[in-house]
């Protein structure tokens, strides 16, 4: 079994995880690509960054001294070492989330737990962010700007980004819905749940951590 076979024959090693479930490989693979990418977008629109972030602490009524102290670690290396880290913590503990909600519902939709199973799915699934990681990497290096998406927020360019508008456009990535079809398609393989099923529970649990994203990025935006 190749690791490539996620992106031409997905069902060739979803079959192959339902016996001997597998998700090193991959979850190291998405650790250090969204390392990478994070690290390469603060060094690519390095002079966007700072100037957003000088906005959000001038905002926040911090003294020339104390400004000045913060743009000094801001534009140091520890920052994209700061980014990367939590760009990988974040992602770690999202798909962990992910796959413990999919396993928790998967019974109620006909099909049989196993945590390991849904875990290796979603991380070999997950393995989607390579050709997302490369596309973004290479339009924020053009671009310098870290506003990078391929989601339907680019049918809204002049909606203000911290609007409910264009997060719930921004969570509608192409990408991402790659990934769901991905994780539908393994779990119904592995966990033995029809396949419309798989698609449904998917899909629901997704749509509706859009709208938590969108409403826990409103509660810590007003606490900034």
């Amino acid at each position: 079994m190749s690791i490539m076979d996620i992106y031409f024959a997905p069902s060739k090693i979803f079959s192959t995880l339902r016996e001997k479930p597998r998700w090193i490989t991959p979850l190291i693979i998405i650790v250090v690509v969204i390392a990478l990418t994070a690290g390469l977008t603060m060094t690519f629109a390095r002079e966007a960054i700072l100037s957003q972030q000088e906005e959000v602490l001038r905002n926040r009524g911090l003294t020339e001294e104390q400004l000045q102290q913060a743009m000094e670690f801001t534009s140091g290396p520890l920052a994209a070492i700061s980014s990367a880290v939590s760009a990988v913590i974040f992602t770690v503990i999202l798909l962990l989330i992910f796959a413990l909600v999919v396993n928790l519902f998967i019974p109620l939709f006909g099909g049989e737990s196993g945590f390991k199973k849904v875990f290796s799915v979603i991380c070999h699934a997950m393995l989607v962010v390579v050709p997302a990681a490369v596309l973004k990497v290479i339009i924020v290096a053009l671009s310098k700007s870290p506003y990078v998406t391929t989601s339907l927020a680019l049918l809204g360019p002049n909606l203000d980004k911290g609007s409910f508008a264009y997060q719930l456009l921004a969570g509608f990535d192409v990408f991402t819905i790659w990934e769901m079809i991905l994780v539908a398609l393994g779990i119904s393989i592995t966990n033995s749940l029809v396949k419309k099923n798989a698609y449904i529970l998917v899909f629901l649990v997704w749509f509706v951590s859009i709208f938590i994203g969108i409403g826990l990025g409103s509660i810590f935006g007003r606490g900034m």
